[in-house]
């Protein structure tokens, strides 16, 4: 997984990532991981000398590897080993993950704002673990690329409480009294929405261009019986059907979600490559996912 190339960012975008005084600066950490990314000669023994540093993370990437979502195993206590169970690039991809969530959601605990992050980052959990599972039912070769995807799919979200939340507590309670979606009224408030500035901000911190495309693609708009082409399309449909899947099955007590009863259940499923009848029929394996996915919970909060 190479990281993202460099794109354009709107200027209005880019001066509101610059003027969140909140957000830390991109950690030292996730500079050092996608250095080793970009590095084609780097490998687990690198990316473990990285993890090591940060005492935070690595006790992370222990308890996931002695986790049942990645083993079955318990007795694992060195990052080394961790990396072994949990395979290269599921590491690099969690490293990623669970660094920018800490941080953004440390960011938006310490202001003290209104958002409900930590239902927020619920729901990203249950869309990453159902994400991954839909991509396992989908025969894609790296269902751990999607999971991070679904992991971070609504990064925008917590940037936009850290930039202005009494606005966004406005459109919050908005899109509560209405049946709109958050992300046209979050035009109408700030002139974009929450995927155009979760995309900006990745594409700021030089986020993997799979990672990009699924934040930034994540309420892409397809016909019905029109499936994504692309390995980043696809990768951000499955996000969106497991999006929409987790509004169904748990709708979010903060209303942060997108509303299953405004979106084309036909055409998510078509853009992923999957039928509902497959994934009706995997009902209680995505139960299982979400389940086991728990541990995340307590990881970013």
């Amino acid at each position: 997984m190479a990281a993202a190339q460099e794109t354009s960012i709107r200027p209005e975008l880019e001066r509101m990532v610059a003027e969140i005084d909140e957000l830390p600066s991109i950690p030292e950490t996730l500079i050092e991981v996608l250095r080793v990314i970009d590095d084609p000669d780097s490998g687990a023994s690198d990316l473990a000398g990285v993890v090591r540093l940060d005492a935070p993370l690595s006790a992370k990437i222990l308890r996931l590897a002695n986790s049942p979502f990645y083993s079955t195993r318990s007795d694992i206590s060195d990052v080394v080993r961790s990396i072994s169970v949990l395979g290269y690039e599921t590491t690099r991809n969690v490293a990623i993950s669970l660094t920018v969530a800490t941080s953004v959601v440390s960011a938006v605990a310490r202001a003290g704002g209104r958002l409900d992050y930590r239902e927020l980052w619920r729901h990203s959990v249950t869309t990453g673990a159902m994400a991954k599972e839909l991509a396992r039912l989908g025969g894609n070769p790296d269902p751990e690329e999607i999971f991070a995807g679904g992991l971070l799919h609504d990064l925008g979200k917590f940037i936009l409480e850290l930039y202005a939340p009494e606005a966004y507590d406005q459109v919050v309670h908005q899109r509560q009294r209405s049946r709109r979606q958050l992300k046209a009224l979050e035009h109408e408030a700030f002139g974009f929405d929450h995927v155009e500035v979760g995309a900006a901000f990745a594409t700021s911190w030089r986020f993997p261009e799979l990672l990009v495309a699924c934040i930034g693609g994540h309420h892409e708009q397809r016909r019905p019986a029109t499936s994504a082409t692309t390995r980043l399309d696809k990768a951000a449909a499955m996000v969106a059907l497991a999006d929409y899947l987790a509004n169904m099955v748990e709708p979010p007590a903060s209303d942060l979600g997108a509303d299953p009863r405004l979106l084309n259940a036909e055409a998510l499923h078509a853009a992923a490559g999957l039928s509902q009848e497959q994934v009706a029929a995997h009902r209680d394996g995505l139960s299982e996912a979400v389940e086991k996915a728990t541990v995340f919970l307590s990881m970013a909060t």
